[in-house]
């Protein structure tokens, strides 16, 4: 399929889910005491618009733009399902959402995300672009979703922002990639961009690529940065898991003594995470060549695991985890006066026990 305009054609019953979380996402939020009529199930997300690709090594099922509804995340399509010798290392981390949670819920068992939180796999997010310079009631910059109204205080990625202009999408598909557009121009505020993701799976190799180019089409310059929390299912808990980086690690934020701990290039969980527990750090040591974004993550008793690479220097790096998935958050700064565009990549690895990374 080429050359395709996105104007995806849910199902009766996901545009009611999803019409429905928006609408409430602008009521106030409780993160302990959702209305249980607000609760949907994460399986409510699985059938809406997709592309499953196959290389017959790996498959990954790619949503397509309207999967995801907050205002956080990348909604040029979400890589999830990334499966490799039947493990599956981006499976939903969550359980169900409800727009009445501020960010996530753990509880008896299960994790309750917001709206503006419900991604899987690898999810990015850009920093906004013009906040400040906004007001209150202003225009402000997301890439990947579109023009929002400021509020009043401080950004909090966990707000659900009104979206004044979404731009234009669209997409083409083969049986092993996905490439995705989205286009904006905003008068009013002198922004605009081309911005092109592609999912590829690589043939032969146990490899999935994403690629990415941005152009700033507007008339002011783009000052952003961009991470990838890549929420990734290694086993309950994460007991066993490991990170490798090429640099010394160093966690900026001591973790519980028992929980982790950072033995020169490694860091290591020392015991499963507990429910309402966070794993968390801004991590250092790291310097300015494309060569240290390059990480290992893998389960030493399963043997299952994932090497993540790019090909930009690290901006910052942040690590979080909670009971049910790791991830690892490497930024790349963005810097675009008009007319410039800027190329950066993803290379994910997936191994298994006995296989090198």
């Amino acid at each position: 399929m080429t050359g395709t305009a996105l104007k995806p054609a849910f199902s009766a019953t996901a545009l009611a889910v999803i019409l429905a979380a928006g609408t409430a996402m602008a009521q106030p939020q409780d993160r302990q005491n959702p209305p249980p009529g607000s609760i949907v199930p994460e399986t409510a997300l699985e059938p809406l618009p997709h592309r499953q690709l196959s290389n017959g090594i790996v498959s990954v099922k790619v949503f397509l733009p309207g999967f995801y509804r907050g205002t956080r995340f990348d909604r040029t399509g979400v890589a999830a399902h990334a499966t490799y010798k039947g493990h599956d290392f981006s499976q939903p981390w969550f359980d169900s959402y409800s727009p009445y949670v501020r960010d996530f819920w753990p509880h008896d068992g299960q994790v309750t995300v917001s709206t503006v939180s419900a991604a899987m796999g690898p999810a990015e997010e850009f920093a906004p672009v013009g906040f400040e310079e906004a007001g209150d009631g202003g225009r402000f910059l997301k890439i990947g979703v579109g023009i929002l109204k400021r509020g009043g205080g401080a950004y909090d990625f966990v707000h659900a922002y009104d979206v004044l202009a979404e731009g234009s999408r669209s997409f083409s598909a083969t049986g092993t990639s996905l490439r995705m557009t989205h286009d904006l121009s905003d008068k009013d505020t002198g922004y605009g961009y081309h911005y092109v993701k592609t999912v590829r799976l690589v043939p032969g190799k146990a490899r999935m690529v994403i690629e990415h180019v941005l152009t700033n089409t507007g008339s002011k310059p783009i000052e952003s940065s961009v991470y990838c929390h890549n929420f990734l299912t290694l086993g309950g808990g994460n007991e066993h898991v490991a990170i490798t980086a090429p640099f010394e690690i160093k966690a900026e934020k001591p973790f519980a003594p028992d929980a982790a701990a950072v033995d020169g290039k490694t860091l290591r969980y020392l015991r499963a995470v507990k429910e309402g527990e966070s794993v968390t750090s801004p991590i250092g040591g790291f310097g300015d060549k494309a060569g240290d974004y390059d990480f290992v993550v893998r389960n030493t008793e399963t043997g299952f695991g994932q090497r993540i690479r790019a090909d930009r220097p690290l901006a910052r790096i942040n690590f979080w985890s909670i009971r049910t998935n790791v991830s690892w958050e490497p930024y790349i700064a963005i810097s675009l006066r008009p007319g410039e565009s800027k190329h950066w990549t993803y290379t994910y690895d997936y191994f298994a026990k006995g296989e090198k990374p």
